[in-house]
């Protein structure tokens, strides 16, 4: 705000152009690009470099966690 309404041609620029860096993100990219892309690849979203892999295996999280097989109840 304060910055597009500044006197400074230059500084007015920096502002406009932030002001619309970010309505292009929070609009085209957040809400548009994003999901399409993680439509479009899948499963390949969740791929992950072989050292995490192996952490994940060594270290046995699920997406259940911890409690999920001592009783717990839905």
């Amino acid at each position: 705000g304060a910055f597009a309404t500044s006197e400074i041609i230059f500084i007015k620029e920096v502002g406009i152009g932030t002001a619309a860096a970010v309505l292009i993100d929070a609009t085209i990219v957040r809400a548009l690009l994003v999901p399409a892309l993680m439509r479009l690849m899948g499963d390949r979203n969740w791929w992950a470099p072989a050292p995490l892999r192996r952490l994940h295996a060594r270290v046995g999280l699920s997406e259940a966690g911890p409690a999920a097989g001592r009783g717990a109840t839905a």
